[in-house]
């Protein structure tokens, strides 16, 4: 219960002037809406307009809605099923409520307000809960929410704790026997549980730097069955687009096991060397992972088959996750000398995510917002470093596609702040260093283009001081290279991801506006 940010706020009191003054309230606890809009958010839920996890079916949160809906009796006492139905019904809608078409991006007051009243139900189902499968789903549920609203609590804390419930549990292994002899629906429910459980994780630790909560070896599960999905019929079309979401959930699966692949390779070649761990031969491996990333790529479930509405149906979205993946295993860094051809391909794939992202985020499809913060401003500065220590990428790239490029990542950096103000600090600073860039590829000619990248990295030393996480919200100083281009582009880049990570969580009571809030 500590993850998560449960305690009611004080009244907050904001200034224009000093005569001009408004008080805002916090968002109470939400009655259930009508029945008819509670079944279009679940609708909403299951057309999957952001890729949350499969960590409850269709068939699940439609029992657990129509039950929440009985009458109920003051004078019953309660019971774990009642309590879990209210839980998984007011869950279901408060992540619904983030991803209606709105022009502002969701239903925030509305949302929090379903988050609240889950709550509420929410410490005696873990108390008294039937199962630790049960309570496993319910800290995914809250994880899943916490992760497109992350100033409501950990999702570190989250993820930890159901990793942590999983292994406790076994479904990180599973044995040949288990597969045969364990009902399908179970087995099947188990599976999703224990990747979406492994999902979190991995998008948490890739993105922020830090270590895998457990490791590829160390677990043992076949990717859930996509036909097991529902027991709807064969001929719903809802059933069918359950069933091509589960497959693309597989998709992004297998694509974070290549990624923690990339992650431990890069890592192992920071490790001393000791017979129990040998040194991975790097040529040879970066030849045999290349062909499997352009299977993935090539093996993408048909987004025409998706939901119209679901990001899967999306080709900005795979293309993005595909190119953040290609960056992952080039993008400069101080462990590997990468040749130019791959310095080249970081340049493609990095312009190309921008794209990506951009289109993303026109759409409204972004979900957790500062991992695709984090992403953008990497492949910002993987354009700018390109741009700055490889004369063939200036050779073979006009300057008006590079000046594009540039300009799509500012205009995305400064949009995504208007709605996360974690985003501000890369958005200033990405200005200042694409202003800078652009004004060197315009007016240096080719003698001064020799002279210019030390004075470049002073710049950027100047301005990623400015990025610097406070001493509290870090805990320790900031690194002395982090100034250094290639080390902030580095896949174990924790500075970056700690500034942002604490601009995401625990916002302090004057960063944060309540002035559209409606009191209950």
């Amino acid at each position: 219960m500590a993850a998560i940010c449960i305690d009611e706020l004080p009244c907050l009191v904001s200034s224009k002037t000093k005569n001009d003054s408004r008080l805002s309230v916090v968002a109470n606890e939400a009655s259930l809406p009508p029945r008819h809009a509670a079944d279009h958010l679940v609708d909403v839920y299951f057309q999957y307009r952001t890729p949350h996890l499969p960590i409850v079916n269709r068939s699940q949160v439609e029992e657990a809605v129509e039950n929440a809906y009985l009458p109920r009796d003051d004078n019953r006492p309660s019971n774990c099923s009642f309590d879990k139905d209210n839980f998984i019904a007011f869950i279901v809608l408060a992540i619904a409520l983030c991803d209606v078409s709105n022009a502002s991006g969701g239903r925030p007051a509305q949302s929090e307000g379903c988050f609240r009243s889950a709550i509420s139900w929410i410490e005696k189902l873990i108390t008294y809960s039937e199962s630790d499968v049960e309570t496993l789903r319910c800290v995914l549920l809250l994880a899943q929410f916490v992760a497109l609203c992350p100033s409501w609590g950990s999702l570190w804390h989250l993820t930890g704790t159901a990793l942590r419930l999983c292994i406790d549990i076994g479904l990180h292994w599973e044995s040949e026997e288990q597969a045969i002899n364990i009902d399908p629906r179970l087995l099947h429910d188990r599976r999703c549980l224990w990747f979406s459980t492994y999902q979190l994780d991995r998008d948490l630790c890739i993105t922020l730097g830090r270590p895998f909560g457990i490791i590829d070896e160390s677990m043992q599960v076949q990717l859930p069955n996509p036909w097991a999905v529902s027991c709807r019929s064969l001929t719903s079309n809802s059933y069918n687009f359950d069933i091509h979401s589960q497959r693309a959930h597989n998709h992004i699966f297998a694509l974070s096991k290549l990624q923690s692949e990339i992650r431990h390779v890069l890592h192992s070649h920071q490790w001393p060397l000791k017979l129990a761990y040998p040194r991975v031969n790097y040529s040879a491996w970066l030849q045999d992972i290349q062909p499997r990333l352009e299977e993935w790529y090539n093996t993408v479930p048909p987004p025409s088959k998706a939901h119209p509405l679901s990001i899967f149906a999306c080709q900005a979205y795979w293309d993005g996750v595909y190119n953040n993946t290609i960056l992952l295993l080039y993008r400069p860094n101080s462990i590997v000398l990468h040749s130019v051809t791959e310095v080249f391909i970081s340049f493609e794939a990095a312009c190309k995510l921008i794209t990506s992202i951009k289109a993303l985020q026109r759409e409204g499809k972004i979900d957790i917002m500062w991992k695709w913060v984090h992403h953008l401003f990497i492949a910002g500065l993987a354009v700018i470093y390109g741009l700055w220590h490889s004369k063939e990428i200036r050779d073979r790239k006009s300057v008006g596609n590079v000046i594009s490029s540039l300009q799509s990542c500012a205009s995305t950096l400064s949009a995504m702040s208007e709605t996360f103000p974690g985003a501000s600090g890369c958005r200033d600073a990405f200005d200042t260093l694409s202003s800078a860039t652009i004004n060197w590829l315009v007016t240096k000619d080719s003698e001064e283009i020799r002279q210019n990248p030390l004075e470049f990295e002073k710049h950027v030393k100047d301005l990623m001081s400015g990025l610097q996480p406070s001493s509290i919200a870090m805990g320790t100083a900031y690194e002395k290279n982090a100034a250094d281009m290639s080390t902030m582009l580095s896949t174990n880049n924790s500075t970056l991801c700690e500034m942002l990570r604490s601009a995401a969580e625990w916002p302090e009571f004057e960063d944060l506006d309540f002035s559209d809030t409606v009191p209950r």
